[in-house]
């Protein structure tokens, strides 16, 4: 079985990397709330992503831009943002090439420490990945329900709710985390991280042979 968990951690991080993948391109970070906007938009559907905001006053039909700023004029957390979500992907794909390297049943590295310390690393980036994602998409949230109430209180034109990629970034996060878990911890105490000495086996000292004395 503790040969499986990494192969079952390189698994969970192949969905939580498609996750991020997915959160990270996603134009649906928050979109407007139809309850809480004013009756006369309620038919248009209003998205915002890291990258690209979309407006779709009629189904099937979006106008999209790329927030119509230089990136020096956005907000700077959305910027952090941005960096936060690419930097987390980049880590997680780096741990799956890892991880994959460090499992046993890839001849790669066969026999060798590195090979061990590699699927360890593995681990660990896929763990800084979910982290990253975690705190990207939670702190993109925490800004979308502090907009939300403001947005209701001075009867804003849309008031903007978390959209689906809050959640696939939550989910991909904390499966990250998971995954990061099972392919570093797994392999401690492996039997690769000790040292090979000789085996050493107890040999009794071999009794001499009595000498027949005569005595005269």
């Amino acid at each position: 079985m503790a040969n499986n968990c990494p192969a079952v951690g390189l698994v969970l991080g192949l969905i939580s990397t498609v996750g991020i993948l997915y959160a990270l391109a996603s134009k649906e970070w928050k979109r407007n709330s139809a309850a809480s906007s004013q009756n006369v938009n309620r038919g248009i559907n209003s998205y915002e992503g890291l990258w690209i905001r979309c407006t779709s006053p009629y189904p099937g039909q979006f106008q999209c831009d790329n927030f119509d700023e230089s990136s020096l004029a956005l907000p700077a957390s959305l910027q952090a943002q941005r960096a936060m979500m690419c930097l987390s992907a980049i880590a997680a794909v780096a741990a799956l090439a890892a991880g994959t390297i460090g499992l046993h049943c890839i001849k790669v590295m066969e026999g060798t420490k590195a090979k061990t310390y590699t699927g360890r690393g593995g681990g660990i980036l896929m763990m800084l990945a979910g982290a990253l994602c975690v705190a990207a998409v939670s702190w993109y949230a925490a800004d979308v329900i502090y907009q939300f109430h403001v947005e209701v209180i001075l009867n804003s034109t849309f008031a903007y709710e978390l959209g689906s990629a809050i959640y696939v970034g939550w989910v991909a996060g904390g499966l990250a985390l998971i995954a990061g878990a099972l392919m570093a911890c797994c392999t401690c105490g492996n039997d690769e991280d000790t040292e090979s000495y000789p085996a050493y086996t107890y040999k009794p000292p071999s009794a001499k042979p009595a000498h027949n004395t005569e005595y005269v």
